[in-house]
């Protein structure tokens, strides 16, 4: 498999046995989440969950703006001409090793191709990380730790989990 950037993709249950959280979000059997896919330079991939649970988040990115004036959260973005949320604050750090596969209709791998859906992702996923690298925002999941070990993972060949 050909890793895209912003395709859909599922997580394989491997990686949440191997970065335990009670926070992690469900997997249900490697079919759902489904999450788009931001890739870094050093290598790994940050999966972005996406719901269909839109009117939930506007509340969510509403309370966020009227307290914050901003929201990084969350972002409402078209999906297969419907509405669907970008929970970039569950975004988590995984290596090609743990993607079960693409999310594909009729046989076809589906990526984001909207500019402004992928430009607004990729600022709000950016600035998000950066507040929690500097200690500001404390994600639901240790998201760092797991950025480290896998980084390690991949520095070390000989390193297996």
């Amino acid at each position: 498999m050909e890793f895209v950037q912003f395709g859909l993709y599922k997580v394989k249950d491997q990686y949440f046995t191997d970065f335990p959280s009670n926070r992690h979000m469900l997997n249900k059997h490697e079919s759902r989440p489904y999450y788009l896919s931001v890739k870094e330079n050093n290598g790994i991939i940050w999966l972005i969950p996406i719901s269909s649970k839109v009117e939930k988040y506007r509340e969510k990115i509403s309370a966020d703006e009227k307290k914050y004036g901003e929201c990084l959260r969350y972002h409402i973005f078209r999906f297969m001409k419907e509405s669907r949320a970008a929970l970039i604050g569950n975004m988590i750090p995984v290596t090609e090793e743990y993607i079960k596969g693409e999310f594909t209709i009729s046989n076809r791998h589906y990526i984001v191709r909207d500019e402004e859906s992928i430009k607004a992702i990729k600022k709000r996923s950016a600035r998000y990380l950066s507040l929690v690298r500097a200690g500001k925002l404390r994600p639901y999941v240790d998201i760092l730790e797991i950025e480290r070990k896998l980084c390690n993972r991949m520095a070390n060949a000989e390193y297996i989990v």
